[in-house]
């Protein structure tokens, strides 16, 4: 389908362009957050949103019982409970996050009793026998609205990944959305489901007859990059390749592929060797409105670059910028002392402005910067922690949307912003 009819049948590119710059004028909060994928689940009694402006990283805390799906471990045990979270993805200008979250058991046998305390051997390894349970939560991190998706006993096997996207749709085309789907593409033609008015899993297909594409590759998900909301439809993406998209509500699973620009297009027999370092160094995006893709050099001047998708349906990249980003530093005029980089680090890609297609958020070593691609400078940064994981952020518009009702169980609701932990500047970082 070409992206034209894409647009039509989902958000035209100027609507999407003028809800988030509306959106950014009329906020009193930041309008959009760049959010740490790993989220923490031990402390706070409520969702609580630790926001922070770009290029400074936002993470949420959420509470155990949300995540917590069966009884924790005696005091006695050789097994100790481990809860955690992930932010998968986001559904777009509507800003709500998609959770993976996971309760497991972990081999932890005691070894002794010291002032009556434990000791135990921290093996770090699962259980045998115990399954892992797998929690997605749909979640406004503005507003604290978390709402479960519900786990059907026939699909708990296939549900068990991160590669899952978060659409949501409105009856009148814009505005507030009147239901959601989450979604997993498992090949041109299979798609299993969850639809927030259904309120349950179901396996989609593709529609029978020779109408049906085939790819000359095999496509594959990239690791850890998230599946983009963009054109009311979800974008499964191959960095190796390209993007396959579809509709999650459709009756049929019609799939769309988009390849990248062609010198970018890696042969399939590389896709092992490349496929661990690929997300470092390229990345996909929703940015003003249109679907870009940027990648960056590993060798120096680390050559910087950004394309845009056409819109006319021909899937043609446009290359709009450009840049050498050890120019970039040497302009910088010691305002980052740290730059140029030293020894053999090399930057990584962060994320994507998904407000201005001129900005890019690029990690360097421990710092996050971003980078005006049109000027070619540094106009701020911020420091990650030493024991902050590389895998990577999430793009998030802040909305107050409201969930979409389902007849999945909505397990925690704030209607009032004054209800909800929402910190600013809680944390120090340099500029």
């Amino acid at each position: 389908m070409p992206i034209r009819r894409l647009l039509a049948a989902g958000l035209s590119a100027a609507s999407v362009r003028l809800r988030l710059r509306s959106l950014s004028t009329a906020a009193s909060h930041p309008p959009w957050a760049m959010v740490n994928r790993i989220s923490a689940s031990y402390k706070s009694r409520t969702p609580t949103f630790h926001l922070a402006e770009p290029p400074r990283y936002s993470y949420l805390e959420l509470p155990a019982h949300l995540i917590h799906t069966s009884d924790e471990p005696g005091p006695d045990s050789d097994l100790e409970q481990l809860l955690g979270g992930m932010v998968s993805c986001s559904s777009g200008a509507g800003g709500l996050l998609l959770l993976t979250c996971f309760d497991g058991r972990l081999s932890s046998p005691i070894l002794a009793q010291q002032g009556g305390k434990q000791v135990r051997h921290q093996t770090g390894k699962p259980v045998d026998g115990h399954e892992t349970d797998f929690t997605y939560l749909v979640c406004n991190p503005l507003s604290g609205q978390v709402s479960r998706v519900p786990i059907i006993g026939y699909t708990t096997n296939i549900l068990r990944d991160t590669h899952m996207g978060l659409l949501a749709q409105s009856d009148r085309g814009h505005g507030l959305p009147d239901r959601f789907a989450v979604a997993r593409l498992y090949s041109e033609n299979k798609m299993v489901r969850f639809l927030s008015d259904a309120g349950e899993w179901d396996l989609a297909q593709g529609a029978p007859g020779p109408c049906q594409h085939r790819l000359a590759r095999r496509i594959g998900i990239s690791l850890f990059h998230e599946v983009l909301a963009f054109a009311g439809r979800l974008w499964w993406v191959d960095l190796t390749c390209g993007a396959m998209s579809a509709d999650p509500f459709s009756n049929w699973t019609e799939t769309h592929f988009v390849e990248l620009p062609k010198d970018s297009v890696l042969p399939e027999a590389a896709r092992r060797a490349e496929a661990k370092l690929l997300f470092n160094y390229r990345r996909m995006g929703v940015s003003d409105g249109r679907l870009r893709y940027v990648e960056l050099s590993q060798r120096e001047p680390f050559l910087l670059s950004s394309f845009a998708l056409d819109e006319e349906g021909s899937g043609d990249w446009t290359l709009e910028h450009r840049v050498a980003l050890s120019r970039v530093w040497a302009a910088d005029g010691g305002a980052h002392p740290w730059l140029p980089l030293q020894g053999d680090t090399t930057p990584h890609i962060g994320v994507l402005d998904p407000l201005n297609a001129n900005f890019i958020h690029i990690i360097v070593g421990q710092h996050v910067i971003a980078v005006d691609m049109q000027a070619g400078k540094v106009t701020g940064s911020s420091v990650l922690p030493s024991y902050m994981h590389h895998l990577g952020f999430i793009p998030c518009m802040l909305a107050s949307t409201r969930i979409p009702s389902s007849t999945g169980q909505d397990i925690f609701k704030n209607q009032s912003l004054a209800d909800v932990q929402v910190h600013s500047h809680i944390y120090d970082q340099e500029y």
